[in-house]
């Protein structure tokens, strides 16, 4: 190995056409980040998702820019990378699906839609189909994370191994948790049904 330490340096520092394409970039990019903003904010209404917006474009633009001919008209790219991103993660925003809060569960609202009209998780629509309300009452006392276990095993239908696969726990602790969840919920059901009864 011959590498000298001016080999190596030549490897990491910027070469002369690195450091004036970064010129370049500032020179003739950051000035039109004004125009970039108020494009974003036209395409979200919101500032905080606008910043997000321009900084993703400048970013793109940044890695591509070395790439550009002398004739390209550098505001049209720009925005044509603006656009192109919202169009993307709007996409992606319409594919994912709605959160709602474990909270939201726990709380006893089990119709069909949240307070603010958002579809809600699988597990509270599951939940709200359940006709008795002893057996709501006892998986509702259930800790956040065997409420996760009976959904992903009892609700999801998932077998074991994929559950906890989906929650990163050991295959054991899965079994473990549906083992003491389904003596948990006969003692508190039976307990209840005997106090109704009395």
């Amino acid at each position: 190995m011959n590498n000298t330490i001016d080999d190596i340096a030549s490897t990491w520092l910027p070469t002369a056409s690195e450091d004036d394409s970064d010129q370049r970039f500032e020179r003739d990019v950051l000035p039109l980040a004004g125009d970039l903003h108020r494009r974003a904010w036209a395409y979200t209404k919101n500032s905080a998702d606008a910043e997000d917006l321009v900084q993703e474009t400048l970013l793109k633009a940044y890695k591509a820019f070395g790439q550009l001919r002398a004739d390209t008209q550098l505001r049209a790219w720009l925005m044509c990378i603006m656009r192109n991103t919202w169009i993307s993660n709007f996409r992606a925003a319409q594919r994912r699906p709605d959160e709602v809060l474990i909270g939201d569960v726990a709380d006893g609202r089990l119709d069909s839609e949240s307070s603010h009209g958002h579809a809600v998780s699988a597990e509270y629509q599951a939940l709200s189909h359940v006709l008795d309300p002893e057996l709501v009452s006892a998986l509702l006392a259930l800790s956040e994370d065997v409420r996760e276990t009976v959904y992903y095993v009892a609700i999801r239908g998932m077998g074991c191994r994929e559950a906890a696969e989906a929650m990163g726990v050991p295959e054991g602790t899965v079994l473990s948790r549906m083992h003491r969840t389904r003596i948990k919920l006969r003692e508190s059901v039976s307990m209840e049904s005997r106090g109704l009864a009395a």
